[in-house]
């Protein structure tokens, strides 16, 4: 038998609450540490809400993490410009979600789900990881060409994204290090090329040119 909430809490509004509390709660806490009651009370809903409009915390969990975010950043670097070119626009929207001010909560949420996987691993690698890698793979194809293996292709897709998430990770301790460092616009830019050039040198390098 579903909740039944009060008339008040059932509108689309509730749901729009939810997702923002739920947002906050699992990029602060994570999945395993976050709490449907703590979701509620900063949205100022019945903990019956949850229940009722997501059918529990896993899914309002994956109601979170939104693929918009995603389907926006692949659409970023698709166009019939040549994989370099839409390889460094990916490189830079990337970048933008991992970096520009306090990093987005879907952003945050993604961070965290890889680094304290939770039961929602799965769906978050089906929904979000496998295309975003079958992308990232498409466009290291098209500039290595067809005499560079797929095992080899793979470990470069890793690179790529290991040297953006390198800056998300480390943001703080290299703000200890390095305090003229600031990640603004215009730092952002300048990284997001600098890992464009120096990963286009290296698979150029593999692939032979």
């Amino acid at each position: 038998m579903s909740a039944r909430l009060p008339e008040t809490e059932s509108s689309e509004c509730t749901r729009d609450r939810l997702l923002v509390a739920a947002r906050e709660v699992f990029a602060e806490s994570g999945f395993k540490g976050a709490t449907v009651r703590e979701i509620c009370r900063r949205a100022g809903v019945n903990v019956a809400a949850v229940n009722y409009h997501f059918n529990g915390k896993e899914a309002l969990f994956m109601a979170a993490l939104e693929l918009e975010p995603l389907e926006n950043m692949i659409a970023s670097s698709c166009g019939p410009d040549n994989a370099e070119v839409r390889l460094g626009r990916f490189i830079h929207e990337f970048m933008l979600r991992l970096m520009n001010g306090c990093c987005t909560p879907h952003s945050q949420l993604i961070m965290r789900e890889l680094l304290e996987p939770s039961p929602a691993l799965d769906s978050i690698a089906k929904e979000i990881m496998i295309p975003l890698h079958r992308h990232l793979t498409g466009l290291v194809r098209e500039i290595v060409g067809d005499r560079v293996s797929d095992a080899e292709v793979r470990r470069h897709v890793f690179s790529l994204l290991g040297q953006c998430s390198y800056y998300r990770n480390t943001r703080e301790m290299n703000r200890l290090m390095y305090p003229e460092l600031a990640y603004d616009a215009q730092e952002i830019e300048a990284t997001a090329k600098h890992i464009t050039e120096f990963s286009l040198a290296g698979l150029k390098q593999a692939a032979g040119k």
